[in-house]
Order: structure tokens, then C-alpha cells, then sequence
């Protein structure tokens, strides 16, 4: 009985040796590289972004980490940059003919966690991001925007619908100006969105504004392209000082509100809004 037991043993100890050589080989000798440069290949065919990756690392078999990740437009404007990306793809997904993918990052000083599960009847992606300060964000710093605050919030999508909230904590615009003309500087405690995509066409549910000098209430839809159609009903109520203030900017505002909110809409599209007071 004891010899039967050492033979046991000794061929688990073996098998053991075997799955730990097999995993250790596949994780040094697996082509990251070429992952890398066909990651890179795909974006760029299937969407107009463009994708660079610096190296990816393996944490385990289906765990990898994206060093120094940056997504741009074809222009080179970049849209998104990370230090790292941490990426867990799951087994039993392939299993299933799924390709489920987790993703964690760190960016702009906080966090994001995106879900995607991708195969022939389901295409899904989920995104939550946390502490993500406005004022690092590259893009508005290029388009010239001096903003500042920390957003969060969350974002589900299935096939081609999808639906989110956002919470914009601490808002201040310094310097702002719309088609040449200069915008009082602005500050809001907080700030929602919520809204509905389907295809190209967001429909905003409730995006408000409130600060001590102004609040803002936009409600409508927009078609998410440069030449998209805008209709969208916005409301503002300025407080007293403000509305002293900008006295003649309010006075092309004809409609008022009971309680106390200036009406007006925004139509054309989006590169070329055009008011309606």
C-alpha cells in the first residue's frame, strides 16, 4: 500500500512538473508582439481611431497588462491615454464562442472598468469610471477649454442601444467663449446626465447644472456626427447679481418660465448650432 502511495505521488509530482513547465513556456514564448501589432491593425481597419500600444506584459495566462496605451483620431488628436491597462480575458467565454474582455485602468486621476463581451448573437459593453479629474483630460486643453472638476458615472450598451448617467462633481469654465463671444466664468457645484443612445442619435433625458450663480436644464436629442442634427430645449436661471450683469445678453431671451428659468432652443447641427430665442 505504501509503494502504491510513492507511485501516486510520484506521478502527480510529474504531471504537476508538466502543467507548471507547459504554463511557464507558453507565458515566455507567447508572440506578444504580434498580438500587439494586430490589436493595433484592427482598430484601425474596423473604426476611424487609431490605437499604439508600447508592450504588453503577461500577469498570468488569460491576465495582461497594456503599458503606455493612447488612442487618437486619425488626425493625431488624442482622445485617450493610459499608463497602464490591466486586461483579464475569460477562458470559459472562448469556451462559449464568446470573447468576454475586462479591462481596468488607471487615467486622468482616477479609474475606469470597461466589460465587453463580443460574439455571433450578443455584443455588449459596460464602462464605469471614477475620480476622473476634467482639468487633465488633453483633448479639452487642445480645443482650448479651461476646465476643472471630477467626473463619474456609468454606461451600458447592447448591440447598438445604450443608456448612461454621468455625475460631474466641482464644474468651473474659465474663459469660455461661444462663436467669439466671451462667456461669464462659471462655476457649478454638480452637475447629471443621463441619456439613451440608439445608433447615432443620443437623446438626453436630463442633463442639469446648478451653481450659485446659474442653473442650466437641457432636454432633446442630437445626432452624434459633425453635420448631426441638434433639437435640443435648454433653460437657464441666472441669480440676481448675474442676471444684473448680463442684463443684455438675457434680454434677447423673450420666454420666461414660472419659475424663473429662460427658455430658448438649439437647432441645426452640431458643428453649427443655431439659437432660437
Amino acid at each position: 500500500m505504501l509503494d502504491r502511495k510513492k507511485v501516486l505521488i510520484r506521478r502527480l509530482s510529474f504531471a504537476l512538473y508538466f502543467v507548471i513547465a507547459f504554463v511557464t513556456f507558453l507565458v515566455v514564448l507567447f508572440p506578444f508582439d504580434r498580438i500587439k501589432t494586430r490589436l493595433e491593425s484592427e482598430i484601425r481597419s474596423r473604426t476611424q481611431l487609431d490605437l499604439n500600444i508600447a508592450r504588453i506584459s503577461p500577469m498570468f495566462i488569460n491576465r495582461f497588462v497594456l503599458a503606455d496605451v493612447v488612442v487618437s483620431d486619425r488626425t493625431g488628436m488624442v482622445l485617450f491615454e493610459s499608463p497602464a491597462i490591466r486586461t483579464h480575458v475569460s477562458l470559459f467565454g472562448f469556451l462559449r464562442g464568446l470573447l468576454s474582455v475586462n479591462l481596468k485602468a488607471k487615467a486622468y486621476g482616477g479609474e475606469l472598468a470597461v466589460k465587453t463581451e463580443q460574439g455571433p448573437k450578443r455584443r455588449y459593453v459596460s464602462l464605469d469610471a471614477d475620480g476622473l479629474d476634467i482639468g487633465s483630460y488633453a483633448l479639452f486643453k487642445t480645443l482650448g477649454l479651461k476646465l476643472s472638476g471630477k467626473l463619474g458615472g456609468s454606461y451600458e450598451m447592447t448591440g447598438d442601444a445604450g443608456k448612461g448617467r454621468v455625475l460631474i462633481k466641482n464644474l468651473a469654465s474659465r474663459e469660455l467663449k461661444i462663436k467669439g463671444f466671451p462667456v461669464p466664468d462659471l462655476d457649478f457645484d454638480q452637475g447629471w446626465i443621463e441619456g439613451d443612445i440608439k445608433g447615432d442619435r443620443f437623446t438626453i433625458r436630463k442633463l442639469e447644472f446648478d451653481g450659485k450663480e446659474l442653473k442650466v436644464r437641457i432636454t432633446g436629442d442630437l445626432v452624434m456626427r459633425e453635420r448631426g442634427t441638434l433639437n435640443l430645449v435648454v433653460k437657464v436661471k441666472p441669480s440676481e447679481r448675474l442676471a444684473t450683469e448680463q442684463a443684455a445678453l438675457l434680454s434677447l431671451l423673450k420666454n420666461k418660465d414660472p419659475d424663473g428659468y429662460y427658455l430658448l432652443t438649439l437647432a441645426g447641427t452640431v458643428a453649427e448650432p443655431f439659437p432660437r430665442f
